[in-house]
């Protein structure tokens, strides 16, 4: 909702529509109206009037709290001016188990994926620049910015944590350069809003083509290439995945569980019926890295591939800047109206407790205080009470 200043960085944010909030208000204060011009009429005592004025109390902490007192807050934060932006292949052949190292759990199994390389790559990229701004793309049978740019260091942890392949069924063939028009359009706009930034470019692919040319040849027609994000980059590397030998690639269900002991299900080529085997394109992979200046790894997992440090550090100069982050962020000010809402409310409980002890002791009494018995005849107008038995009009 939009805020209404009052003074300073005060101002109210209200938690629903201002029309919601009136009416809900505009109703409390008739039934406080009601209920004055009833004690009024009825000369009530000074505890009925303590009620009301508890309840006017009450009925104005709920306005209050509705109409969103908040403060706006700055936090002053070193913002760095490295970008990394991270382009992710979670195709189905990505699944393919010809990655030796360490696996999800952290143990050395003997058939890991290539994505389970992906995550431990993007960890130490993650690691290696904690204060910098990343953004992440995801490929699979389109391109999608599933992570803006942000400083979010635990948003990047989270998505690393949740990476999966593409559906097996939902799969419809992909290419290195279908990520081409969401990369392209971040890098140009952080060259035009931020010049002095450091942008650093990791692909994470093992470079198969499997959609028949089509993303390259969309490319293509738009006029996007490897080749014209170059001269926006300041690093940044290519990182293939995947053996010459190719292996099986492992299929994947939304919803579908299996036993841990149970042997996995693989993709099948619809030609055999077989499994089949994901084999990746270094040839593609280094014609990439060749077109965005970036130098290119094989990672396989093994004691061949490069320590990490080998495209992490990059030889940039981070510039750190004490900025003004979540300006516009506010605070609302709803425990402090909470805890009086609260003391109000336990008052009035109380006190209706002890109304109703009250009205429970007078009805065990009865009227006046005394206690209910048979009614004592009136005397006569001689003043003498007849004797039992005795007739009511007297001796003759």
């Amino acid at each position: 909702m939009r805020p209404v200043p009052v003074i300073g960085g005060f101002a109210f944010v209200p938690v629903t529509r201002w029309v919601l909030i009136l009416l809900a208000a505009a109703a409390m204060v008739a039934l406080l109206v009601v209920s004055r011009r009833r004690l009024r009429r009825d000369a009530a005592e000074p505890a009925a009037w303590r009620a009301w004025w508890r309840r006017l109390a009450i009925v104005v902490v709920i306005v209050v709290a509705m109409a969103g007192p908040a403060i706006r807050g700055s936090a002053a934060v070193s913002v760095s001016n490295v970008e990394i932006y991270m382009v992710v292949d979670r195709t189905g052949s990505m699944a393919a188990e010809d990655y030796q190292g360490k696996g999800p759990d952290g143990t050395d199994p003997a058939a890991s994926t290539r994505l389970d390389g992906v995550r431990s790559d993007m960890r130490a990229i993650r690691d290696a620049f904690p204060a910098a701004r990343f953004s992440i793309i995801s490929l699979d049978s389109a391109a999608a910015r599933e992570l803006p740019l942000t400083n979010d260091i635990n948003a990047v942890s989270s998505w690393i944590n949740s990476l999966q392949q593409e559906p097996t069924d939902r799969s419809d063939g992909s290419s290195l350069e279908r990520a081409l028009p969401p990369l392209t359009q971040d890098l140009r706009a952080s060259s035009e809003n931020t010049p002095e930034a450091a942008r650093l470019v990791y692909i994470f692919s093992d470079g198969e083509p499997t959609d028949g040319g089509g993303g390259a040849s969309d490319a293509k027609a738009a006029g996007l290439s490897w080749e014209n994000l170059s001269s926006m980059l300041s690093g940044g590397a290519v990182l293939g995945y995947g053996t010459p030998e190719g292996a099986r690639m492992r299929e994947f269900t939304v919803g579908r569980t299996t036993a841990p002991d149970a042997e996995p299900a693989y993709i099948t080529d619809p030609d055999t019926g077989e499994p089949a085997v994901s084999v990746p394109d270094t040839d593609e992979l280094q014609s990439v890295a060749s077109g965005l200046g970036v130098p290119y790894f094989q990672r396989t997992g093994g004691d061949d591939d490069a320590p990490t440090k080998d495209f992490t550090d990059v030889d940039v100069t981070e510039v750190f800047s004490e900025g003004r982050e979540h300006f516009n962020r506010r605070t609302y000010l709803t425990w402090p109206l909470g805890a009086v809402a609260s003391l109000l409310l336990v008052w009035e409980l109380m006190a209706l407790i002890g109304a109703d002890r009250a009205a429970a002791r007078l009805t065990r009494s009865g009227p006046g205080g005394a206690v209910p018995g048979p009614a004592i005849p009136a005397s006569r107008p001689g003043g003498t009470v007849p004797a039992s038995g005795a007739p009511m009009g007297g001796a003759r």
